[in-house]
């Protein structure tokens, strides 16, 4: 009897904190002060100048590629659709002056390397290794005079063929742009944070066309194992305004071109071939970030100034790209054409063009030169993508899958390792290729690569939790 009284006095209780609702809330107005900044205004503002100086990132690269490789070493690499108003139609498979490419690439890391000795604070990080670390330890630290000149050197040395990522100077732009708006606006510290990882998201969102995973990104990539799950609602507004401002100019089509893929009718041997690519992709994600951190370790004891490690990092690179034109910028459209059957690369070609660009990669980004990982890694796992479906047929010659699916599974497998970031990067490729069929195949791959990935990532700065990053700012 006691119990029952207990009961119903907690019930009593209860009930008393049930907040009645009406019809008249409906007409509450909406959060003022901070909450409307927080939300709505600041992140506005930070995606609508991301989205800008992502436009001149982009003529800056375009300029020096058509520069550098074009008028210099006579090479025309091809290129994705997104970002080309359509199919390209004429491309040099190899450069009419491949002595050139060394030269080119050289000047542009010497040039890089001059700026970031003059100006950068902590030179010879990738770009989005900086943003994270600024996230961590002092937001403030992420200025605008370093984030302008990544910025450039960026698109100069992407532009001269090395094979570097945009990601890296977009997310470095996007946070300080974030950082400086919400300093601006007077608001909190913690906010700064908050309007640090906006940005970051913003700025990945605008270069890759990929609004929503951008937005997911600005709260995954900071942590090896977490989320900061307040930035994602004002991080869609910013995303989505830098997504805006990019595609006005370049288009509203995704980055690449894939057409219809036959998903329908999955047999239960094609998730079998998925599950086998996943730790293939695994170890290629393990080769890419132990030679990475190797070669970095190797220039990191060479006793000489920025400047010469990266000029001497873009020297050798340009010679990997002698090896293999895969290696040689963005590598975006070798990717869009063996999607599109316009070329049909063999095995000894795809290992090779997959170690060059692994190393060249690590050439640049272990050197000094300024740039990202995310491009050179994408590119090297739809090449991985490609040698396996090669490897699939060969066992299994009535195998109907397109080799365009294993592409672009490659592509989201090996970065979501080497990243550390399996759900922005599964959103962020489907984003950029629409090719949303491929979910249930990428989201085995992705899990099956996790877990023979190892620990490590490109991205040192993370941190394992939020807890972790959060006592720093106690």
């Amino acid at each position: 009897m006691g119990n029952e009284k207990l009961v119903a006095n907690s019930t009593e209780a209860t009930d008393e904190n049930i907040i009645n609702h009406s019809w008249r809330d409906i007409l509450t107005p909406p959060a003022k002060g901070k909450n409307k900044a927080r939300y709505f205004i600041t992140p506005i503002i930070i995606g609508l100048i991301t989205g800008a100086l992502s436009l001149v990132f982009i003529e800056i690269m375009d300029f020096f590629t058509k520069f550098s490789l074009g008028t210099l070493s006579h090479f025309i690499p091809p290129r994705s659709s997104g970002f080309g108003g359509g199919v390209q139609t004429s491309y040099t498979p190899a450069p009419a002056y491949p002595f050139m490419i060394p030269i080119v690439e050289g000047i542009a890391g010497f040039i890089s390397g001059i700026l970031s000795h003059l100006i950068l604070k902590n030179p010879g990080s990738l770009g989005a290794n900086k943003a994270i670390r600024a996230y961590h330890e002092n937001p403030e630290s992420l200025t605008l005079g370093e984030s302008f000149t990544t910025l450039f050197t960026s698109a100069m040395v992407l532009g001269s063929g090395g094979p570097s990522g945009r990601e890296g100077a977009m997310s470095m732009v996007g946070g300080s742009v974030g950082v400086y708006i919400a300093k601006l606006l007077k608001q909190k510290p913690h906010e700064v944070r908050e309007a640090l990882a906006i940005g970051v998201g913003a700025g990945l969102g605008a270069m890759f066309k990929a609004p929503l995973a951008g937005a997911i990104a600005s709260s995954e990539i900071f942590f090896k194992h977490d989320f900061d799950i307040e930035t994602i609602i004002p991080a869609f507004a910013a995303s989505a305004a830098a997504y805006l401002v990019v595609a006005t100019k370049v288009g509203f089509s995704p980055l690449f071109h894939i057409g219809l893929l036959p998903v329908h009718n999955f047999e239960l041997k094609y998730l079998l071939w998925f599950s086998i690519f996943g730790v293939f992709a695994g170890l290629i994600a393990r080769l890419l970030l132990w030679v990475f951190y190797y070669i970095s370790a190797l220039f990191k004891k060479m006793k000489r100034p920025i400047y010469l490690r990266a000029m001497i990092g873009g020297v050798l690179a340009g010679f990997v790209g002698l090896l293999s034109s895969y290696a040689i910028g963005n590598g975006y459209g070798w990717l869009q054409l063996i999607m599109d059957h316009k070329i049909s690369p063999g095995l000894t070609e795809l290992a090779l063009g997959i170690g060059c660009v692994i190393l060249a990669m690590s050439l640049i980004a272990g050197s000094g030169a300024s740039g990202g990982a995310f491009s050179p890694t994408v590119v090297i796992g739809g090449l991985s993508g490609a040698l396996f479906w090669h490897f699939a047929k060969a066992v299994s010659p009535d195998l109907n899958i397109p080799i365009a699916m294993f592409v672009v599974v490659g592509m989201m497998a090996v970065f979501s390792v080497a990243a550390n970031a399996p759900l922005s990067t599964i959103v962020m490729i489907t984003e950029m290729t629409g090719s949303y069929g491929v979910l249930l195949p990428a989201m085995l791959t992705v899990g099956v690569a996790m877990m023979f990935g190892g620990d490590h990532s490109l991205f040192d700065a993370q941190h394992d939790h939020r807890t972790v990053s959060s006592r720093l700012h106690i």
